[in-house]
């Protein structure tokens, strides 16, 4: 079974986002439509109009039908896997009945992808993203420590749940290439989400220490002010910072010093270093540090807002964007023409 045949259906992006990766796997993928128009349509844009683009960026690649109920209960038999929202309220809007999670019976198996799971009350109901984002715990462990709980970037929970969905069909379609058996996962948005968050809990348990967003003493920057705007400096941890190569890039000789070139180090003498590292970088543009940093083979990256990434040379010489009438841009393209992994 080289390539697994999917259905995929739902109102939310999480099921989409699933789709979405299978078929860079090269897998053949079905979205099923059973409204009068695409759901995602309908979903707000992070930037407040109707226009979001998401069912061009998520659809990219799959074959996309309109069916009513019971033409998709009969397209079932044809598939591996059925990927989708098998919630009670979700089913019983698209005019599903309750049980399909149970019956139906495709070759490979059934994944559900809800907000808490099947078993759980609270996926009887609809949820926001920033909901899902609490829920999971996530939202408390982001932002400065003086700040309150920080929203993660839109749509963070419901991807997150998407990339779990696609990891579990490709063990799905494995396990079935080893016995043969029809298997139904029952995967949760909020559990996918709080994964992230057991380096935290594990400290708490070994240590019973408590993290709450960024410390206020940290082991380094990540990003500082620049002339006209930000340079992000430390892609990596910022525990390995090369402070050798920052000081020669920042003409600043005493951040060589030997109490800088360790976490422990910068986080016990903090005020020091921030009032050493800082300042030289005020003094040229980010570009121009971006450019003297990839000449001293430092990883630094710019930080961009939304509109320099539409008008970000690279992007557009990968051509990966597309513009509705409204003036919209998105992605639809994936920066490789043919699947990463076939």
């Amino acid at each position: 079974m080289k390539i697994v045949k999917v259905l995929e259906f739902g109102t939310g992006i999480a099921v989409a986002y699933a789709g979405y990766l299978l078929r860079d796997m090269g897998w053949d993928i079905d979205r099923i439509i059973l409204d009068e128009e695409d759901p995602l349509i309908s979903i707000p844009s992070r930037w407040g109009d109707r226009n979001n683009g998401l069912e061009l960026f998520l659809n990219r690649g799959k074959s996309v039908s309109s069916d009513t109920a019971n033409e998709l209960q009969d397209r079932v038999a044809g598939v591996d896997i059925v990927i989708g929202d098998f919630s009670s309220h979700a089913l019983t809007e698209l005019g599903i009945q309750t049980d399909f999670f149970e019956v139906i019976t495709p070759r490979v198996g059934v994944i559900s992808i809800t907000s808490f799971g099947l078993g759980h009350h609270l996926s009887e109901v609809s949820h926001s993203e920033l909901i899902l984002q609490a829920a999971s715990g996530l939202l408390y462990l982001t932002g400065e420590a003086q700040q309150a709980p920080q929203q993660l970037p839109p749509y963070s929970a419901e991807m997150c749940g998407g990339l779990t969905a696609s990891t579990a069909a490709m063990a799905l379609a494995r396990a079935y290439r080893l016995d043969g058996e029809l298997r139904r996962l029952d995967l949760s948005i909020v559990e996918a989400m709080s994964m992230h968050t057991f380096t935290q809990s594990a400290a708490f348990i070994w240590r019973g220490e408590v993290t709450r967003r960024e410390a206020s003493v940290k082991e380094g920057l990540r990003v500082v002010p620049t002339s006209d705007g930000y340079v992000y400096c430390a892609p990596g941890a910022t525990a390995s910072m090369d402070m050798k190569g920052i000081a020669k890039l920042i003409d600043e000789p005493r951040l060589t010093e030997e109490r800088f070139q360790t976490a422990e180090g910068r986080k016990d003498n903090y005020d020091e270093f921030l009032a050493l590292f800082i300042p030289p970088f005020r003094e040229k543009t980010a570009a121009e540090w971006f450019t003297a940093a990839d000449k001293l083979h430092l990883t630094f990256s710019l930080v961009r807002t939304v509109d320099e990434l539409f008008s970000c040379e690279q992007l557009e010489t990968r051509d990966i964007w597309t513009e509705l009438d409204s003036g919209a841009k998105i992605p639809t393209r994936a920066f490789s023409a043919y699947p990463m992994f076939g």
